[in-house]
């Protein structure tokens, strides 16, 4: 059985944030985004501490099918795979948003359907932009995809008919980058609403938290209820800064990382606070060394993406690029966390860091209830970009002619 230990913390900032005892209790807490930071106190909540070593889990997916080749049927050249998702059916649906299309691909690979296109029309996505830069899958089958240049989400049905649109409140233009499901079966939440007037991004105060969202999709307007407040780390800080990324749960409950510790904390519905999940995997201080890795890294990067643009714009993009991040802010850790999703089934997937700062590392398995499943080592398994039902997983790679592939595996039935 696994060994699990609880933490009391009186609300007191006297008293260490980190201190731990065995006590298998609930106790109120304070939540902190490094061991020197601290967090409002909390409503009481279950604190876990899971194992410090890790268990070894083999990583033999059986691979069921790849889709995307230079050299395949026209359907399945993809010009940039921007996100992928699954239906409960299994069928595989793909976001080319290069070409403004969404492809669909049977249990053993085969051609479904494709539907999308760029233009402004119902159904169709903003040519402005040239990309649906939100995109999810509901478990139907049905397909949501946010367009910024009509500032709406676009719905379609699982035969890849175009249902209605949905339009965010107001006049701003809004940026979503990222969607996922929620598990009632008709909305999505996300983490990154920006909202943009005709002078820039909204003059509204920045809140002092950082919010998960619900985006009720049910009528024509979409409804923006902030289901979490997570925590906000101060400054500005680009580099290393604790991303929040948020999921759900098959109950319906959502679970989410905001800070440079190792936090999983498990909500309820309605986003209240049930538990905390946490290995003792301590931030790395960010040096002078780190720092200066960082921006040649970034800076690299930039040029190379440069080079391979052949569009008019690249080069004064790369200038713009140049200078944002010689100027960057760093936040003063590196945070442990670096990846979350959920299995179909509810096991919670946390990608950590790897040896070096913006590396790679193992991959944790943990369950809601605060069970530590396993992990898989840096070399074992990349981070799946979605899951299925029948532990199906899909992987988005880029070939030897840099071309978007998905590669479609299963995973054995104890680590679904």
């Amino acid at each position: 059985m696994t060994d699990l230990r609880f933490r009391r913390c009186p609300a007191s900032p006297r008293r260490p944030a980190w201190a731990w005892s065995r006590a298998t209790a609930i106790a109120t807490v304070f939540l902190a985004g490094s061991p020197a930071a601290r967090a409002p106190a909390l409503a009481a909540q279950l604190v876990i501490e899971l194992p410090a070593d890790d268990r070894s889990l083999e990583a033999g997916f059986e691979e069921v099918y790849q889709v995307g080749s230079i050299s395949g049927d026209g359907w399945e050249v993809f010009g940039r795979v921007s996100a992928v998702g699954f239906g409960q059916s299994g069928d595989l649906y793909v976001m080319d948003d290069q070409g403004g299309r969404i492809v669909v691909v049977s249990q053993t690979g085969e051609f479904v359907r494709e539907f999308g296109r760029i233009g402004d029309g119902p159904g169709e996505f903003s040519a402005t932009t040239n990309t649906a830069v939100g995109f999810t899958v509901l478990r139907d089958g049905r397909t949501v995809v946010f367009d910024p240049g009509h500032s709406a989400f676009q719905l379609f049905g699982s035969n890849g008919e175009f249902e209605r649109s949905v339009r965010m409140a107001g006049s701003s233009l809004y940026l979503i980058r990222t969607l996922a499901p929620a598990r009632d079966g008709a909305n999505v939440i996300t983490t990154s609403v920006g909202a943009f007037g005709m002078g820039g991004p909204s003059d509204d105060p920045e809140p002092a938290f950082r919010p998960v969202y619900r985006l009720v999709l049910t009528d024509d307007e979409a409804v923006q209820d902030t289901v979490i407040r997570a925590w906000k780390p101060a400054g500005d800080a680009d580099g290393f800064s604790p991303n929040l990324i948020a999921r759900a749960l098959p109950d319906g409950g959502l679970v989410y990382t905001d800070s440079s510790a190792y936090a999983i904390k498990i909500a309820t519905r309605d986003g209240e606070l049930t538990r905390v999940l946490t290995r003792p995997f301590q931030p790395e201080p960010v040096t002078d060394r780190i720092r200066e890795e960082e921006v040649r890294r970034q800076l690299t990067e930039n040029e190379e993406r440069a080079a391979r643009s052949d569009d008019r714009f690249a080069a004064a993009r790369a200038e713009l690029g140049r200078r944002r991040i010689e100027s960057m802010e760093f936040y003063h850790e590196v945070p442990v966390v670096r990846g979350l999703q959920t299995s179909w089934e509810g096991t919670i997937w946390v990608h950590r860091r790897g040896e070096e700062p913006t590396g790679d590392g193992p991959i944790d398995l943990l369950t809601p209830d605060g069970r530590y499943v396993g992990t898989y080592a840096a070399e074992a398994t990349a981070m799946p970009s979605a899951f299925g039902p029948d532990g199906l997983v899909a992987f988005v790679e880029r070939d030897e002619f840099d071309a978007s592939r998905v590669v479609v595996k299963r995973l054995p039935s104890e680590v679904r």
